[in-house]
């Protein structure tokens, strides 16, 4: 698939699509979960912070000190990242756990109520300590004044945490991703199948095998549809209006070049053999170039259901020909199939024969062969004579357009030129047998598609 893929770039807009929304879903559950665990840990450090309000009593000296400490056994292990310190104000006395060792926290002002005030502040070792502390007033049989106290947790804990949890949850939204990823393909390639049914839809119809894309299309795309069958439509009208004129133009031709004919042989009548010779010879070679034409106009575009059988049509054209004064003369050797179908229309091929068929009996010596068979999944039908041929220098031009053998001016040729007309038009090929004697040419078109209950 390339950029200029509308699958591509669907495909490509749902998978940045999914990864924007998994990077948010990722960074806000982070979030939430990381406001769950403080508030978790919230919960735990304000047990603590009580326990260790809880115990505060006057020692023997007259300060400020903690009676009984909080369970937590990292309370008395240096650095072990859980602190808590009280700091009693007049006096600034400070009580503080093991764990702190040598460390004093610096703790905000705050005021005095029953508020908790969370703070993170730097601690020990370069640590950040994520903070929860109280300001309360002391009872008379403390000695009054005011207490400050804190409690503190390494908050790289925390962040731990929140990285534990992400790890976690990256390769299930990653899973998530691939799997939303391969639903998006799969609703792009639903969503596009009758795009696609429409491109094979237009290939029948440019190969022959349909005429209209039809209706059974979303109603999405059925409007397309009916807009492309309604010029499809129009062309076809504008086809047949071109054939009807130019078969009108010609017929109107007609009747002129046979005044013109009938002129001729009354000049060469009255001794003007010469005059008459040339007007003869350009109505012929007009009427010859008026045939040729019709030919190309009336030519059937290739259909899938077009046959003909091969046999019939070499049977009635030879037919034909050998009434004539050409074939009369003539050895026929015929050997068809009879089985043989073609895929082109009957009228297009009894076209190309007669033209071949017909050059062949005007040049051939004694012996004319038309034979027909199988090669892979073509018919090849070979017309062969015995007679001069054409020159193999000029064999090549003879199948070229614009050069063929008619342009001379002799006339030798035209019907070559319609066969290859005709072989262009439906999908055939024209070639020669280079080693002949004569002139050999083989028109190849493909096979009739064989139906469920015919035989092989």
């Amino acid at each position: 698939m390339s950029f200029g893929s509308l699958r591509f770039r669907l495909l490509l807009a749902a998978a940045i699509s999914i990864l924007v929304a998994l990077g948010l879903a990722a960074a806000g559950l982070a979030w939430l979960f990381e406001r769950h665990v403080e508030r978790r840990l919230d919960a735990e450090l304000e047990v603590q912070l009580n326990q260790v309000i809880a115990g505060l009593k006057t020692s023997p000296s007259g300060t400020v000190e903690i009676g009984k400490e909080p369970a937590d056994p990292r309370f008395g292990e240096p650095l072990s990242g859980l602190y808590w310190q009280v700091a009693v104000e007049p006096g600034g006395q400070v009580a503080r756990s093991r764990s702190l060792w040598d460390y004093q926290l610096t703790l905000p002002a705050i005021a005095i109520d029953d508020e908790l005030h969370h703070a993170r502040l730097a601690g020990p070792g370069g640590s950040t300590l994520y903070v929860l502390q109280r300001h309360v007033s002391l009872p008379a049989n403390l000695g009054g004044g005011t207490a400050q106290a804190a409690v503190a947790l390494d908050a790289g804990e925390l962040r731990g945490a929140v990285w534990r949890f992400a790890g976690a949850l990256i390769p299930l939204l990653l899973l998530v991703g691939a799997l939303l990823i391969a639903a998006s393909w799969v609703q792009v390639s639903v969503g596009l199948k009758p795009l696609d049914a429409m491109r094979k839809a237009l290939g029948a119809i440019g190969s022959g095998e349909g005429k209209r894309l039809g209706s059974g299309f979303p109603d999405e795309v059925q409007p397309l549809a009916r807009e492309i069958d309604s010029l499809l439509d129009a062309r076809e009208a504008e086809i047949e209006k071109a054939r009807t004129r130019a078969a009108d133009l010609a017929h109107g031709l007609k009747t002129p070049l046979q005044v013109l004919s009938g002129e001729a042989t009354r000049l060469k009548a009255s001794g003007s053999p010469q005059i008459a010779g040339s007007i003869d010879t350009l109505a012929s070679r007009m009427q010859r170039h008026i045939h040729r034409h019709l030919t190309r106009a009336r030519l059937a575009p290739p259909s899938e259901h077009a046959t003909a059988n091969v046999r019939a049509v070499v049977e009635s054209v030879a037919g034909v020909m050998q009434r004539t004064p050409f074939g009369a003369r003539l050895s026929w050797l015929t050997t068809v199939p009879s089985d043989l179908q073609a895929r082109i229309d009957l009228d297009d091929l009894a076209e190309a024969l007669g033209n071949l068929i017909e050059n062949a009996a005007q040049h051939a010596r004694s012996k004319l062969a038309v034979s027909a068979k199988r090669e892979g999944d073509v018919a090849a039908l070979t017309v062969a004579d015995d007679g001069p041929g054409i020159p193999k220098a000029l064999r090549e031009a003879a199948l070229k357009r614009g050069e063929r053998l008619d342009a001379s001016g002799a006339g030798t040729g035209l019907g070559l030129a319609i066969v290859d007309d005709i072989a262009e038009a439906c999908g055939a090929t024209l070639s020669f047998d280079e080693q002949a004697v004569g002139l050999s040419v083989t028109f190849r078109v493909r096979l009739a598609a064989q139906r469920p209950d015919s035989k092989a």
